[in-house]
C-alpha cells in the first residue's frame, strides 16, 4: 500500500478532484466556514449537509415503565402523566425554533406542545389517540426532532 502525506490538495485545472474508488473520511468540515457543508442534490439543487440532518431522535416506550428504546442525541424521558413525556436532548439546539415530528405504534398522533422544542435541550410532545383526542400511553412512540444546534 502506497501512502502520499500532504496539508493540502489543489486541482491542477478546474475545481473538481475527482476519486475512482471509495473515499473514507472520519470528519467532513467546510473549508470557508467549518459548520457548512453543501451538497448536491438532485439536478442542479443543492443543500446544506447540516440542515438536512436529524438532530435528534428517539424510540420510546410509553407504557407502565416509560423507557428510551433507542435514540440519537437523547439522554433520558421524564413521564409527566398519561401521554405527556419530556425528551431531554444531549447537545442543545441553538434554538427554540427547531421542529419536532412523531408518531404512535398505536392508534396515536404524537404532536408537541407550546415550546415543545427549546435551546435548553428538552422538547415536550403529547401522545393522542387520532379520532378522540384523548391522552393515551402507546406501548412505542417514535420522535424527531430537525434545527439547529449550538
Amino acid at each position: 500500500m502506497s501512502r502520499v502525506v500532504v496539508n493540502e490538495i489543489e486541482a491542477k485545472v478546474g475545481n473538481d478532484i475527482t476519486f475512482n474508488d471509495t473515499v473514507k473520511i472520519d470528519t467532513i468540515k467546510g473549508k470557508t466556514t467549518a459548520g457548512s457543508v453543501t451538497v448536491q442534490g438532485e439536478n442542479t439543487a443543492t443543500t446544506n449537509l447540516q440542515q438536512g440532518l436529524l438532530k435528534a431522535w428517539a424510540n420510546l416506550d410509553g407504557s407502565s415503565t416509560v423507557g428510551v428504546n433507542d435514540s440519537f442525541n437523547t439522554t433520558g424521558i421524564t413521564d409527566n402523566g398519561t401521554g405527556n413525556y419530556t425528551v431531554t436532548i444531549a447537545n442543545d439546539l441553538a434554538n427554540g425554533n427547531g421542529a419536532m415530528s412523531g408518531y404512535s405504534i398505536m392508534d396515536g398522533l404524537v404532536y408537541g406542545d407550546v415550546n415543545d422544542v427549546s435551546s435548553a435541550g428538552t422538547f415536550r410532545m403529547r401522545v393522542v389517540v387520532g379520532n378522540s383526542n384523548s391522552l393515551m400511553d402507546p406501548d412505542e412512540f417514535h420522535v424527531q426532532i430537525a434545527g439547529d444546534l449550538a
